[in-house]
């Protein structure tokens, strides 16, 4: 089985440190995300230890559990998604995908910063990738969409707090 990888990047109006702090705590990652909803967080100020449960409802819901498993102050945050899919809530039906790998940098550019997420679905298992064959034009935009859309909401986030800064 091969890894399936996606980039995301975005200039951001603000420094670096206010950027990657935004970014340390899930509950601001996913804020005012029109899809995902943080349903609990525990939150490690050292960052790596962070874990939070990310949800989605519908007839298909997912749940994943994120863990910050690596960091660099200022330049890197790494963490970790394993997805768990029930079909209209029933645990009956419910299977886990693999595992998502997201490596959040974080660049000076311009007085500002060079936002860019790399995320890596690794060996997806036969059922996702066979889901992913079916939907293959159609969830690869929607999921851009929604990466590209959480960028933008960091953006405007971290934008809004380094102007009420000065």
């Amino acid at each position: 089985m091969t890894d399936v990888s996606l980039s995301f990047e975005v200039i951001i109006d603000a420094p670096v440190h206010t950027v990657f702090e935004h970014c340390l705590d899930p509950r601001s990652v996913y804020a005012d995300d029109p899809v995902y909803r943080v349903s609990e967080a525990t939150v490690v100020p050292e960052g790596v230890g962070t874990r939070a449960h990310v949800a989605t409802k519908g007839v298909f819901s997912e749940d994943v559990t994120l863990d910050y498993v690596d960091l660099t102050p200022d330049q890197r945050i790494v963490f970790e998604g394993r997805p768990r899919m029930t079909v209209a809530g029933s645990e009956r039906f419910s299977i886990s995908g693999s595992l998502h790998t997201f490596t959040w940098t974080f660049a000076p550019e311009s007085g500002g910063t060079r936002l860019r997420l790399d995320v890596v679905e690794h060996d997806a298992p036969r059922w996702e990738r066979a889901l992913d064959l079916l939907t293959v034009k159609a969830g690869t935009k929607m999921f851009r969409k929604q990466i590209q859309g959480r960028l933008d909401r960091i953006k405007a986030a971290t934008e809004r707090r380094a102007a009420s800064a000065y």
